[in-house]
C-alpha cells in the first residue's frame, strides 16, 4: 500500500514497504489540492505497478563513514572547517563502520555519557552538531526517518573563571622566558592579540613611525585567514614598554618563525610544552598562553583612561557587551578609587550655562 503524507517543510511524500522495510521518498511537490490529485491519481499507481513487479528495490542504508564524508565536504568552505574535521574524525571512530540506520539513540547517548567522563558539557555540545548533521543527510537520502540526536540533554555547563595574570606575574614570565617565547609573550601582553594573531604577524605590519601594529590576519590550525571578525581588523598602540622586546633583526618576513622562516600553524606541540615548563619554572599555576589577552584587557580596564568602548575596539570585540560580561568582575570597587574632591554640581561642569535647581 502507498501512502500520501506532509512533512513540516511543506512538501508531499509517499511511504511504502518493501521486504518490510517502510521506504519514504519526497515527491518536490507542495501540500496543494491539486498537487494530492496528481499524486492519487498519477503518481501512486505509476509507483504501485513499479512495485509490483520488482522494478523498486528501495534504498540500502550506507555505513556511517558514507555520510559524514558528505558532511564534511558541504562544510570544507568554512574557516572552522579544521576544527570540525576533528570532530567528526572523533564520530567515525565511534560509529564509521556501523550502518547509520542501525545506529539507535541509545547508542548516542552511551556516546555522550563517554565523552562527558572526559570533556566539559559545552565541549560535548560540540560534538553533537556535527553528528545531528550527519544523521540529518541520512534522512535526507531517506534511509531514516528520524535523527536520533533530537532532545539529547546534557548536564548544564558552568564555565570556569579565567584567572588573568598578575603585575608580578606578567613580570616574571617575560623575565625567565628567552628568545621566541618571550618576544610572542610580550607581544600577547602588551597588545592584547589573539594568539592566532601573533603568530600571523610580519614585519610590514609594524609601524614604528606612528606606533601602531596593524593587524590584518590570522594563522589557525595551518590556514591563514582573516581575524575573528570584522572588528578584529585593526590597530593597537605600541607601549613604550613594548618596545624593547620587538626584533631586531628580520630573520624573516614574519615576526615570530620557525626555524626554516615560515611561520607557526598554531600555538601547540613544543611551543606548548615549552609554556607549561615555564609556568612551573615561574611557580605559576598552568593557565591557558590566550590568558594573556585576558591580562591585557583586565589592566587596561583597571590602570588606564580608556573607556570600555575604546578597550573592545583596541582588542577587536565586537561590543562592549562582551567586555562587561567577562571581564566586569575583576574591575569590581575601581569606582570607589574616584577622586572625591570632584564637583559635580558647580558652574565647571560641562553644562554650565544651565542652573540647576533643586
Amino acid at each position: 500500500m502507498v501512502t500520501v503524507f506532509k512533512r513540516s517543510n511543506g512538501i508531499l511524500y509517499v511511504q511504502y514497504t518493501i521486504n518490510g522495510k517502510t521506504i519514504q521518498k519526497s515527491t518536490k511537490l507542495k501540500d496543494t489540492k491539486a498537487n494530492r490529485l496528481l499524486i492519487k491519481k498519477e503518481v501512486i499507481p505509476a509507483l504501485q505497478r513499479k512495485i509490483i513487479i520488482g522494478d523498486i528495490n528501495g534504498v540500502t542504508a550506507k555505513d556511517f563513514n558514507h555520510y559524514a564524508k558528505i558532511y564534511l565536504k558541504d562544510k570544507e568552505h568554512l574557516k572552522s572547517f579544521y576544527q570540525t574535521e576533528t570532530i567528526v574524525k572523533v564520530l567515525t571512530e565511534r560509529f564509521g563502520q556501523t550502518k547509520i540506520d542501525q545506529i539507535t539513540r541509545g547508542m548516542v547517548k552511551d556516546f555522550v555519557r563517554d565523552r562527558l567522563e572526559i570533556n566539559s558539557p559545552k565541549r560535548v555540545s560540540s560534538y553533537l552538531s556535527p553528528l545531528r548533521g550527519i544523521f540529518d543527510i541520512a534522512i535526507d537520502e531517506e534511509v531514516i526517518k528520524y535523527n536520533p540526536c533530537n532532545n539529547i540533554k546534557l548536564p548544564k555547563h558552568t564555565k570556569k573563571s579565567v584567572e588573568p595574570f598578575s603585575r608580578e606575574q606578567v613580570i616574571k614570565l617575560l623575565d625567565k622566558s628567552t628568545g621566541w617565547m618571550q618576544t610572542f609573550l610580550a607581544i600577547c601582553f602588551y597588545t592584547g592579540m589573539r594568539t592566532g594573531e601573533a603568530l600571523g604577524l610580519m614585519y610590514s605590519d609594524i609601524d614604528l613611525k606612528n606606533r601602531v601594529i596593524r593587524i590584518k590576519r590570522s594563522i589557525n590550525k595551518g590556514k591563514i585567514t582573516t581575524p575573528k571578525t570584522d572588528k578584529s581588523i585593526r590597530e593597537v598602540p605600541i607601549f613604550d614598554d613594548l618596545l624593547p622586546y620587538l626584533p631586531k633583526g628580520k630573520k624573516s618576513l614574519w615576526v615570530l618563525p620557525k626555524d626554516d622562516g615560515t611561520p607557526y600553524d598554531t600555538f601547540t606541540g613544543s611551543k606548548q610544552l615549552q609554556w607549561k615548563k615555564l609556568l612551573k619554572a615561574c611557580d605559576i599555576p598552568y593557565r591557558k598562553v590566550y590568558t594573556t589577552r585576558h591580562t591585557f584587557i583586565v589592566s587596561m580596564l583597571k590602570y588606564s583612561d580608556l573607556s570600555i568602548l575604546e578597550v573592545a575596539q583596541m582588542v577587536g570585540h565586537t561590543s562592549t557587551q562582551m567586555i562587561i560580561h567577562n571581564y566586569g568582575k575583576f574591575i569590581k570597587g575601581e569606582h570607589l578609587k574616584v577622586n572625591r574632591g570632584i564637583k559635580l554640581f558647580t558652574d565647571n561642569s560641562t553644562d554650565s550655562n544651565e542652573q540647576i535647581t533643586m
